[in-house]
């Protein structure tokens, strides 16, 4: 169901806060790009306003949010009216060379959303396991209006930390935050997730290029660059989870630090935005984007001769405010429990006595600590041989997808060599600082890629990599693409010739195999017990108006949350009836139900046997399904063989 005046509120959003954070900083002259300009910083600043909003116990609401973004504008409106300084007319159409440009960077955002979208909503469910889990929070969000975990006496996943919410406390809440304010003006959560995170990433590209312009000083190569971005596989794929975020942000991250080189007051901005980084996802991508940023200020600082002390107190400055959350999170669980929670065992060990024990075991806890943030293990991480790169998939990973494909490989290969052979005497000097940290970039990113190829890691999870990797190539690939440029004339329109059949092989071997992996049917939930009910149960819920109460007998809210419906994941009440359902009879399941207003009830043959297994067999749920029946308590509404639906009499 698409919520036109969501979709206009995300960019009133996102527009004010742009528009509040640059107001009296450089902008672009076009009236086009400037709005997406502003879009771009208020996006990137919007994960740590929230954050403070939810740290300061501001309620997140929707409407608190909008106060925030259009105050500073309205103001500035209303105070240059009374100065007459602005004359209501209609504007003059001017289109620039530079907007030529923009609407090609436009075209491909409009495209990407379309491929984005069109594979989100193939199938009625949400894919995989994360993307259920941030249903959940984002429901959380917008009913409870707030991003802390709730205390809860029911320990249902019997664990010391995350009990009900999977991605928000101590995960960084800003994504499933947002979505769930987004959630509070858009009754239907599957769209509202499934909609905002493809347009995210789409709006990533228009950002990407506004970077690659300002650093390369090439509107040519920066539109180059983002059609390569665009068609590489590796760079996300529409799975929802908090990467989409945090890699659309990195952009504007970019683009705030080399202004600040030039107007210091532009690092005000970077800080807040690092903050966000740090606020958006789990601590190894902010910490791969942190130290990308470094890579870049490092690299300018030596080019330069000039070390960038004030950007590099904006990065670790942006870090530090990130700690309205991180800090809050250590007081919550203590430092052992933190560090424990996000893989640093030993560290945590160490961290302990830390207090008592500083000297003698602070090089036992750097060694640990840098160890655990540089493991290159993870879920789906392997050793990457040269297919994996150079031959792109139709069938990839769906969450963190692989490779590069053949013509960008060439251009990718092509261009180091030619930036290193053309510029071997000028590659450290202002005029080409891009062309040596885009090197750098690719030399650290592919050799993180490859932590468990190569017998030392510098980064962890090398799988989450990949999309950080295509932001070199594909700028690399354009010094590819102008090496061929370059060559002796033979024919007319010779480059204009070359230039299409590379862009053409740039379609065929890389955009094609992400145009297939993005539209294709993925896997969902483990949580089904039978490769149908997923659609059975899309087919079903559809049919209810949004959030009407459904109780499955199973206990996976998360399911009736996420294909739009509404069932309590985090309440005590509903947890603890539920830990002796099965003894429950149907008299006392229906009286529970009508307590907390249920509309229906849903049993699932082969998903309740598969989570009742160990207290139910399969002649005693039949039993179960008969009592219900037979109690004329329920009323079945629905008949399939996976699934069951009664209303609640």
């Amino acid at each position: 169901m698409i919520s036109f005046i969501t979709i206009i509120l995300f960019f009133v959003y996102i527009w004010g806060l742009g528009y509040t954070a640059t107001h009296a900083l450089s902008k672009p002259e076009s009236a086009l790009e400037r709005f997406f300009f502003r879009c771009g910083i208020g996006l990137a600043i919007l994960p740590i306003l929230v954050v403070l909003m939810n740290t300061l116990r501001v309620p997140l609401d929707w409407k608190i949010v909008l106060l925030l973004s259009v105050a500073f504008p309205i103001y500035n409106l209303v105070q240059r009216v009374r100065k007459k300084e602005i004359v209501f007319a209609m504007p003059a159409l001017v289109i620039r060379k530079s907007d030529m440009f923009f609407l090609g960077v436009i075209l491909i955002a409009l495209v990407s959303l379309y491929v984005y979208a069109s594979g989100a909503f193939a199938y009625p469910y949400l894919e995989n396991e994360d993307p259920w889990g941030h249903s959940v929070g984002v429901k959380y969000v917008a009913v409870e209006k707030d991003g802390y975990e709730p205390p809860v006496n029911v320990n249902v996943r019997q664990r010391k930390i995350d009990h009900v919410l999977s991605y928000i406390d101590p995960y960084p809440p800003a994504y499933d935050i947002i979505l769930g304010i987004l959630h509070q003006t858009s009754q239907d959560i599957q769209w509202t997730m499934k909609f905002f995170n493809a347009l995210i990433i789409s709006l990533g590209f228009i950002f990407f290029y506004m970077f690659a312009e300002i650093f390369t000083k090439s509107r040519m190569k920066a539109l180059g660059a983002t059609f390569i971005l665009a068609a590489l596989p590796s760079y996300l794929s529409h799975f929802i989870w908090a990467h989409a975020l945090g890699m659309t942000i990195f952009f504007p991250a970019l683009i705030a630090f080399e202004r600040g080189r030039e107007d210091r007051r532009w690092l005000v901005v970077a800080g807040l935005i690092v903050a966000s980084l740090w606020v958006t996802q789990n601590i190894e991508q902010p910490l791969k984007a942190s130290t990308l940023i470094f890579i870049y200020l490092a690299v300018s600082s030596i080019i330069y001769r000039k070390a960038e002390w004030y950007c590099f107190a904006a990065l670790f400055g942006g870090f530090l405010f990130s700690f309205v959350w991180w800090g809050a999170m250590i007081l919550k669980y203590g430092l052992k429990g933190f560090l424990g929670y996000f893989g640093v065992e030993s560290g945590a060990e160490v961290a302990e006595v830390a207090a008592t024990e500083a000297a003698a075991k602070s090089s036992n806890f750097i060694a640990s600590f840098y160890k655990a943030l540089t493991n290159p293990g993870g879920t789906a991480s392997r050793a990457y041989g040269f297919d994996d790169f150079f031959f792109a998939q139709h069938n990839n990973m769906i969450n963190a997808p692989i490779g590069i494909g053949i013509v960008v490989s060439l251009l990718v290969l092509i261009g180091a060599v030619y930036l290193l052979v053309r510029y071997r005497k000028q590659i450290v000097t202002p005029d080409n600082t891009w062309r040596a940290v885009a090197l750098f970039w690719l030399i650290y990113l592919f050799w993180g890629v490859n932590g468990q190829t190569f017998h030392f890691s510098v980064a962890r999870g090398p799988f989450r990599i990949w999309m950080f990797l295509a932001i070199p190539v594909a700028l690399i690939a354009v010094e590819g693409m102008e090496f061929f440029t370059r060559l002796p004339k033979l024919i007319p329109f010779q480059k204009y010739a070359i230039v299409a059949v590379l862009l053409v092989g740039v379609l065929l071997t890389s955009a094609h195999q992400k145009y297939s992996a993005n539209t294709a049917q993925w896997p969902t939930s483990g949580a089904f017990a039978h490769p149908q009910e997923p659609f059975a149960f899309g087919e079903w819920y559809r049919s209810l108006e949004p959030n009407t109460k459904v109780f499955l007998y199973s206990p996976r809210d998360k399911l009736t949350i996420g294909y739009g419906a509404w069932s309590c994941e985090w309440c005590d009440d509903i947890n603890l009836f539920r830990k002796e359902i099965t003894n429950k009879s149907a008299s006392e399941v229906h009286a529970f139900l009508k307590q907390n207003e249920y509309d229906y009830f849903v049993i699932a043959p082969y998903m309740d046997f598969k989570h009742f297994d160990d207290r139910l067999n399969e002649t005693q749920l039949l039993g179960k399904y008969n009592e219900f029946a037979g109690s004329g308590l329920f009323t079945p509404v629905h008949q399939h063989e996976l699934i069951i639906a009664f209303a609640v009499n």
